[in-house]
């Protein structure tokens, strides 16, 4: 019952937060006027357990989710690039890859799983995902992490 409500309430913030247009994908050398920083595995193992991660998908879906201790999550999606007004939950995995990368595992019912690792880089007050943090061209996409 418990879980119930929990979603629910993610649900509902869901629907009132969700932007109208999907996030603008930046580049890696964008982040640097802000000191951009790699985080470590070690800080990773500090950040992620028991933190909410919220995220606009490239087509414009609110997604949200909070990393539970032992690797699991419900995350749940506006589902706004349907036209929707009904959000949608999935069960999820994460867990922090040795070279110190952030991996996510969702098993959406009505799309292909999303399975996807990648490094996490604080620039400022922010937090983004990429696939390379040494690649000055490669993209980066939002987190918003909070605990």
């Amino acid at each position: 019952m418990k879980r119930l409500a929990h979603l629910h309430l993610i649900a509902a913030g869901l629907v009132a937060a969700a932007p109208a247009v999907a996030q603008q994908a930046t580049h890696l050398r964008d982040l640097d006027a802000a000191n951009r920083a790699t985080l470590s595995k070690d800080e990773l193992q500090q950040l992620l357990p028991g933190a909410t991660i919220s995220r606009v998908t490239n087509r414009g879906n609110r997604n949200i989710w909070k990393n539970e201790p032992g690797g699991g999550f419900v995350a749940s999606s506006d589902n706004r690039d349907r036209g929707s007004t009904m959000p949608s939950t999935a069960r999820g995995q994460w867990s922090i890859s040795d070279d110190g990368r952030y991996c996510v595992r969702i098993e959406w019912r009505s799309v292909e799983p999303e399975d996807w690792c990648r490094f996490i880089v604080r620039s400022g007050d922010a937090y983004y995902g990429t696939r390379s943090d040494q690649n000055p061209d490669e993209r980066v996409y939002r987190l918003d992490i909070t605990k």
